[in-house]
């Protein structure tokens, strides 16, 4: 188990220590969010993607195991999981996949057995891929833990209230993608918002939740700035900063992360978000960064990776029956 120093949130009211997410070398916008009353993993999930043409190097699947130990351990000492949607770099499935998930039928037992697990609605508000995701997910989790449905609900726990908001765009409305929740964690007047996938927000309702709820701290998903003229348009990309921009106004500590860092860009990309948080007094993280650690961006450094220290075909044919120890 690593040491971990967590990001208190108004003197520790909430602490906040992040898992994995792209600034620690994957997928992912795994969060482990505590109170004195619950103990919450949200969005217990990481994977690593395609890129370039190529396959992950093998730092990336060091990364990807070492953040499914630490999702593991965080989840033994859980009250509660939530899951914002069925990406499999959200959730852990009930299936083997070494090559791009690291996930088996006992690592997701081991993660949500005896927990309360609150879960987007896989019936409603859903595209065709992850309703299918989801049923499989619930039929097999539902003989494990304690399965509810998060969508639009709230949950109490002593002085914390886990609201869930109804679902909303991952990304720009209408995207085939699909829908999320976004998770807030409230204990009086502090709260932390987990607006996974949100990609911004890039949408502007999305961002009036997020205003209206006055957090203290939200960990937010940047928008895909990899996807640049081929599956999001500049425009969407420009609306999305002018978003994060008004948010870093309103919001005193912001940890943005997830797609945004899947290109080395981003630094340029923030700069006008962070001279605006910092005009209001405000502070912006990289989830890393939240813990006093440097941005590790092994998906966008994968060519040069791969140039370093080329990868044999054989090698991902041992991963892919399980055979590799990391």
């Amino acid at each position: 188990m690593e040491k971990t120093k967590p990001l208190d949130i108004d003197g520790g009211v909430v602490r906040v220590y992040p898992l994995a997410f792209e600034s620690f070398g994957v997928r992912g916008m795994a969060t482990y969010i505590e109170t004195d009353d619950v103990k919450i993993v949200a969005d217990p999930g990481s994977a690593l993607g395609p890129r370039f043409g190529l396959l992950p190097h093998e730092l990336e699947y060091i990364a990807l195991a070492r953040s499914k130990d630490r999702i593991l351990d965080f989840c033994r000492r859980a009250d509660v999981l939530t899951i914002s949607h069925y990406h499999f770099d959200h959730f852990i499935p009930f299936f083997e996949n070494w090559t791009w998930i690291w996930c088996s039928d006992e690592l997701a037992e081991r993660a949500y057995r005896g927990k309360l697990v609150l879960a987007k609605d896989p019936t409603s508000h859903i595209n065709v891929s992850q309703r299918r995701r989801g049923y499989l997910f619930w039929k097999r989790c539902t003989q494990v833990a304690d399965l509810q449905i998060a969508d639009g609900r709230a949950f109490k726990f002593g002085d914390t209230i886990l609201r869930f908001s109804k679902p909303v765009p991952h990304g720009p409305r209408g995207s085939n993608i699909g829908l999320v929740v976004m998770l807030e964690v409230r204990v009086g007047k502090t709260s932390v918002v987990h607006a996974s996938d949100v990609q911004g927000p890039i949408e502007r309702e999305t961002l009036q939740w997020l205003v209206k709820e006055k957090p203290s701290a939200v960990l937010v998903g940047g928008p895909p700035l990899y996807l640049k003229g081929f599956r999001i348009e500049e425009e969407a990309l420009e609306l999305a900063r002018q978003n994060m921009i008004e948010l870093a106004k309103h919001v005193r500590t912001i940890i943005i992360d997830h797609h945004l860092l899947r290109s080395t860009e981003y630094v340029e990309f923030l700069q006008p978000v962070v001279a605006q948080s910092k005009k209001a007094g405000h502070q912006i993280f990289t989830a890393s960064e939240a813990i006093g650690k440097k941005p590790e961006l092994l998906e966008a450094r994968r060519r040069e990776l791969h140039a370093e220290k080329p990868m044999k075909r054989e090698w991902y044919k041992q991963l892919e029956s399980g055979g590799i120890e990391l």
